[in-house]
């Protein structure tokens, strides 16, 4: 168990006492350790393999998953398809787990983790511009560059200032529509290179939702060795609310603006540095490129989860 007391408000760790004592009764064999800090579930993941274990449940959210997986990715004791990872979801987002229908109830997770199947989804590299180079995590869920960067980066501001949850988000989304801007990108899928004269957002991904249940790739299919990437040129200034009404309604396809490719790799050059986000969270700068790793990461999911190719 590698548990995030952090994780939703301080949930993980208010409501640790409850579920150790629902696994107990479960019937659970396990041992524990808290992330204390920032990237300290990392270092755990990579630790517990190396100390022998295949089997790691994360009690957190997309955050903790994303570090999670970045350990398990690390470490090289052994192939990351060896072992298998479970959740039990006390995350603000819960984007990941809303994606394979694995229930918030604590003890309906712990029946997923006990009684579902193992499922194997890919997973996507990630390279990405700092001030110190380039750097390169995994991604679980979805990438972003643009408005979607720029939305992160206005929630870590307003979380800093105490407001956290999913209406957070939404309001950080409307105050930065009225003011980003779309810029030049150029644009390498699978080898073909296209011009976006002016691009307001991208994501690329291979799970459906972000921010805190907003279906932001409906057709991305999870173990189908491609990356969903969905791209919006820039918006005319009337039609925002419209296609903000069909993001929160699920029709995030239907904006004329937005275009979707399935890919194997892809790249996004830009006229400056644009922020990039992975997972929810503001890693750096472009140039960015994103390369699929099919069938990578085995999970536990509910026993009646069906990847449907769309």
């Amino acid at each position: 168990m590698i548990v995030n007391p952090v994780s939703g408000r301080g949930r993980g760790g208010r409501d640790w006492p409850r579920i150790a004592q629902m696994l107990d009764e479960a019937g659970f064999d396990y041992t524990f350790n808290f992330s204390a800090a920032k990237y300290e579930a990392i270092d755990l993941a990579e630790s517990v393999v190396r100390m022998g274990y295949r089997k790691i449940m994360v009690v957190g959210g997309d955050g903790t998953m994303h570090e999670v997986l970045n350990g398990l990715y690390r470490q090289q004791e052994v192939p990351i398809g060896e072992i298998t990872v479970g959740i039990i979801p006390v995350g603000t987002g819960n984007d990941w787990v809303r994606h394979y229908g694995i229930p918030h109830d604590y003890r309906k997770a712990i029946e997923v983790v006990r009684s579902g199947k193992c499922y194997t989804q890919d997973i996507i590299h990630a390279e990405y511009s700092t001030d110190s180079g380039v750097r390169s995590r995994v991604v679980a869920n979805i990438a972003g560059i643009g408005l979607d960067a720029s939305v992160v980066n206005a929630v870590d501001a307003a979380e800093k200032r105490g407001r956290k949850g999913r209406w957070t988000y939404l309001w950080c989304l409307l105050r930065t529509v009225a003011t980003h801007k779309a810029h030049p990108y150029t644009v390498v899928m699978d080898g073909r290179r296209m011009e976006y004269p002016e691009m307001f957002s991208a994501s690329v991904g291979n799970n459906r939702f972000n921010g805190g249940g907003l279906e932001q790739l409906p057709l991305a299919v999870s173990d189908d060795g491609l990356c969903e990437v969905m791209i919006l040129n820039k918006l005319p200034l009337a039609s925002v609310p419209r296609d903000l009404k069909m993001l929160l309604g699920g029709r995030i396809n239907d904006i004329p603006e937005v275009e979707n490719y399935r890919c194997r790799t892809i790249s996004f050059e830009s006229d400056a540095a644009r922020p990039v986000e992975l997972d929810g969270e503001l890693v750096g700068v472009t140039r960015a490129s994103f390369a699929v790793i099919p069938s990578a990461l085995r999970v536990i999911v509910p026993t009646d989860f069906k990847a449907v190719s769309a």
